[in-house]
Order: C-alpha cells, then structure tokens, then sequence
C-alpha cells in the first residue's frame, strides 16, 4: 500500500489513517535530515479526529528531538506562509480539505512553503512500512517553542489585508465556512476589512465539517441569498484552500477567477509572460476565450502540486484549478481560499462592483462530471476495451467537445468529464462510461 497520494497522506481513520502512521510519520520529521532537531508548526481543521492524531504527531516529533508549535485550528495556507516567514524546518497540516469527517490527511509542507518533495516522500514511506523502528530515540525536555499563537494568526491575517488595494466596506456578501477552518478566521478577516458579511454553516462540531456545505454545496448559497441582496457569495471547503463564488445566482468557479483575475493583472502589467497555469479540467470555453484575447496557458495534470511546479518553473504569476484551488504565486506557494476570496473581491470593487466588463466573452460549455466509486481504479483505465471506447467516443465527438476519464488523487473515485455543445450531448456521453463500468465491474 502506498500511503502518501498526490497531496499527502489521506483516508478513513483506522484503517487507511492511524496513530501509528501519524506518529511515525512524527517521529521522522522530527529528525530530518538525521540528527536535525526539527523546528515544526502543527495544525488541523474541525474533524474530531484532529486532536487523536496530532498527539500521535506530537508523541512522534518529540520522541525524535524535534520542537513544535500547536497553532491549533487554521486554514491549510496559513502553514504554508508561516513556516517560511517564521523559520520552522516543516509545517504539517491534519485535514483532509473536502473529504467527509471520518476521512483525515497529514500533509507536509518544507521551510520554504512548498509540499514535501516526493524523494522525502518515499524516505517516509519506507520507514513506515518498516517493521523495525530503527531511528533513535531521543529524551530531551524542551520541545515547545517559543512562539505565540495569536501572534502567528495575526501575521497571517495581516499578510492577507496588505494584499488588498481597494476599500471593501461597501460589500455585502455571504460566506460559507462549512463548518470548517475558515469558521475561525474569515469572520475576523473580513471585519478587520469593515466588509459587511452574513456567515452560513459556521458551527463546526467534529463531524459536520463539508455535511451538504462548503464549496462542493454551492446550492445553499442560492438558497439563503433567495431573501437577501448581496454582492457576491462565497464558499470555501474544510481547510480553506480553495473557495468558489456566485453572483446572482450564477456560479463563479476557478474557470471563471483565472479568467477575470488573469485579465485584471494583465491590465495592471502584473500578470508575468501573459500566460496563466490551468489543468486538464479546465472548460473548454475558457481555452477559446485565453486564445481569443491573446493570452498564453500551460495546461498541467489535475492536481495543484501540479499547478504549483509549473509557476515555479516557467516564472509564472497565476494559476490554478476549476475546482477553485487558485494560486498567486508571487504571494505564496500554494492555493489560498482567503487569500483568493480578497482578491476576487478587490477585482470585483475596482470594475464598479461589477464582472462583466471581465466575463462578457467567456462562454463556458455544457458540462458534466461523474464520480463514480470504484474498487480497483487503475484495472478499469489499464482495460483495453475501455482504452478503445474511449478512444471511439472522443472521435465521434471530434473538436466540439472533449472527454476526460482520470482517478481520483485522493480518494476511490473515477472521475468521468465530458465537454459537449449541449448538457444532453454531455450526459449522452457520460451515461456510456457510467454503463460500461456499471456492467463489468
């Protein structure tokens, strides 16, 4: 079994997730490279599992010699700003972003703000499935270290204001927190900015984290906005990495923010090369529309590690996924649902409190997207007939759509995208995958 996936270590508690894997996992970072006694930051979403695996986490880096911070609840990006301005060697993150309550995940980030490297990954990997335990163990007192958490909250939070330019007091908007990170930290961000905010699915409790809220539920936000004029909505998943927009009903996805965001820093000159990172899943409609305005994009794997090489590599400013893991990359190394909701809003203030001088001419196609659970992910995309039906039913479909049949990252699911003129044409589609691994497997 292969423990860590495309972001992280990540599933159920008690079988794929374990205290003895949280605490080896501990236990090598707090000595890595060997000898090192590592300096860490720790935090976690709302799950009820957060507290039994950090304690694992804790027992781990400090049996190692390491030293730790436990920031407590925060969002997922907070890591990845405060280990680099703050001189920890790691921060690991317990969440498990949009996944239900019973699932859980330990993600790394190294000193610089960036998800552990994969050579340090496999490290990891084997000493976990070792059944010797063969580092030493360490008897040293000193472990916690001295940094204040409200101070580290507030540095974060105050990074965040300083990337704001316009006055957003005139706002009114409604935010979904689902039941998550962002329950603690959006209510203080946005009040610190005089925006005026109404705050749904803010009560987390351990096991209601992303229940039917969060940005994978965007219908509440028509629901509670169906009495009440507002701005904008908004809605973020349990770690706060990601966030998603409606506007008058409509849904502003990450298609949409890399669209109006890329226009607006490319009018400012701040949009490096004019060329924007997107993945596989990226619509259709927003290709033509980058094309049509003279706009470059790389197009990456599904993934926001993924995302993130491509910036890093290419000197690139922005990008980032449907999904709404966007990425500022000269602000940070990896998705921020704060950071892009003031962002989005900035945008949204410096056009006359308006999207469509921005989105007047990005036509997003019909689309479909399946998740179908699976047992065995990688037998049904290594199956000829199913390479040859894929094969057949994107000829037939030709340049006026396309369809993306990919595995889950992070969960058993086979993810089935179709792209078409019309949604019947796109669930037509859909429907002969669906039936084919319905049928067979």
């Amino acid at each position: 079994m292969k423990y860590f996936g495309t972001d992280g270590v990540r599933g159920k508690v008690g079988e794929v997730l374990t205290d003895e894997i949280a605490y080896r996992i501990g236990r090598f970072i707090g000595q890595y490279p060997a000898g090192r006694k590592s300096k860490i930051l720790i935090s976690q979403d709302t799950r009820e599992s957060g507290d039994f695996l950090k304690k694992a986490l804790i027992r781990g880096i400090t049996s190692s010699g390491g030293q730790y911070v436990d920031l407590g609840i925060s969002t997922t990006p907070s890591l990845s700003y405060l280990v680099h301005q703050n001189g920890f060697d790691y921060a690991i993150m317990i969440s498990a972003s949009h996944n239900p309550y019973y699932d859980n995940g330990i993600k790394i980030f190294d000193k610089k703000g960036k998800k552990l490297a994969a050579k340090i990954e496999n490290l990891i990997e084997e000493y976990i499935k070792s059944e010797q335990d063969y580092l030493p163990i360490r008897k040293e007192n000193n472990h916690l270290l001295d940094h204040q958490k409200d101070d580290l909250i507030n540095d974060y939070l105050n990074f965040l204001t300083s990337k704001v330019n316009h006055d957003l007091s005139s706002l009114n908007i409604l935010v979904d927190c689902a039941n998550g990170s962002a329950s603690f930290l959006a209510p203080r961000l946005f009040n610190d900015l005089g925006v005026k905010a109404d705050y749904i699915f803010h009560t987390p409790n351990g096991v209601n984290i992303n229940k039917e809220c969060g940005s994978t539920y965007l219908e509440n936000l028509s629901n509670y906005s169906k009495n009440k004029q507002y701005d904008l909505c908004l809605a973020f998943d349990g770690d706060a990495d990601r966030v998603l927009f409606m506007k008058d009903g409509q849904e502003i996805n990450g298609d949409h923010m890399l669209y109006l965001l890329g226009k607006h820093l490319r009018a400012k000159q701040k949009l490096n090369e004019d060329t924007i990172v997107i993945t596989q899943m990226a619509n259709f409609g927003l290709k033509k529309a980058f094309h049509h305005n003279n706009f470059k994009y790389l197009e990456v794997d599904v993934g926001d590690k993924y995302v993130q090489a491509a910036l890093e590599k290419h000197h690139l400013s922005l990008g980032g996924e449907q999904s709404g893991h966007i990425i500022f990359y000269d602000y940070l190394n990896t998705g921020d649902g704060l950071l892009t909701s003031l962002k989005v809003l900035d945008t949204y203030v410096a056009y006359g409190n308006s999207f469509k001088e921005l989105l007047n001419d990005l036509k997003i196609y019909p689309q479909t997207l399946v998740n179908m659970k699976v047992k065995n992910k990688k037998e049904i995309l290594e199956d000829d007939e199913f390479i040859s039906l894929y094969k057949k039913e994107q000829r037939r479909l030709g340049s006026s759509g396309r369809i993306l049949i990919r595995p889950s990252g992070t969960e058993p699911l086979i993810r089935i995208m179709v792209e078409a003129p019309t949604k019947k044409e796109c669930e037509h589609y859909s429907a002969i995958f669906e039936n084919y691994i319905l049928n067979k497997y």
